[in-house]
């Protein structure tokens, strides 16, 4: 039987892989993360588009392998909390990213730095899409994240990211994702 803290282990462990499957586009680790099947995963995406499935969204990372390169998230886990056979993580940070090609694949005179700057929050169930009773991810949120010194609406400065700390909440402090084990390996 999983025990809560065994639980949440897997589920970081999946966010960490799923961030770090970004990292130069990685789309065989990126497909261990997300439930199987067509009617299972629904993205929506930092580029403001749905994506239905994990084979749309690696459709979507084949033409961006061909056009970008991306560096290593910078992610912030705000919260983790599972119950029952669901959980969700919310999270922020950046990832640097270039345009280094045209759609057709042509190299671009020069790169095009593309930064992205996010806050998502992921859906995970205890069922990989095929009923096997593995944690896997079945919904991802992303949107743009304003600038770090940009106060919130109805707040004042100090809560701002920069003065609050890049995941860090009133109650929280936010964990910065580690991918020393997956950078070991390659």
């Amino acid at each position: 039987m999983a025990t809560q803290a065994s639980d949440e282990e897997q589920i970081l462990r999946l966010h960490r892989d799923w961030y770090f499957s970004n990292f130069q586009i990685n789309i065989p680790l990126m497909r261990t993360v997300f439930a199987t099947g067509d009617e299972s995963f629904l993205m929506f995406n930092l580029n403001d588009h749905p994506y239905f499935g994990v084979d749309d969204l690696a459709n979507l990372w084949s033409f961006y392998a061909r056009t970008d390169e991306w560096g290593l998230c910078e992610d912030y886990v705000m919260r983790v909390d599972v119950s029952g056979d669901l959980a969700y993580v919310v999270s922020e940070g950046s990832f640097p990213a270039w345009r280094v090609r045209d759609d057709e694949g042509g190299e671009l005179p020069e790169r095009i730095d593309r930064p992205a700057y996010y806050r998502s929050t992921e859906v995970y169930k205890r069922d990989d899409g095929a009923g096997n009773l593995e944690w896997r991810m079945w919904h991802f949120h992303c949107s743009t994240r304003p600038p770090d010194d940009e106060a919130p609406a109805a707040k004042t400065r100090d809560d701002a990211a920069d003065r609050r700390g890049l995941g860090n909440t009133p109650y929280s402090h936010g964990v910065r994702t580690d991918y020393a084990e997956l950078t070991a390996v390659r």
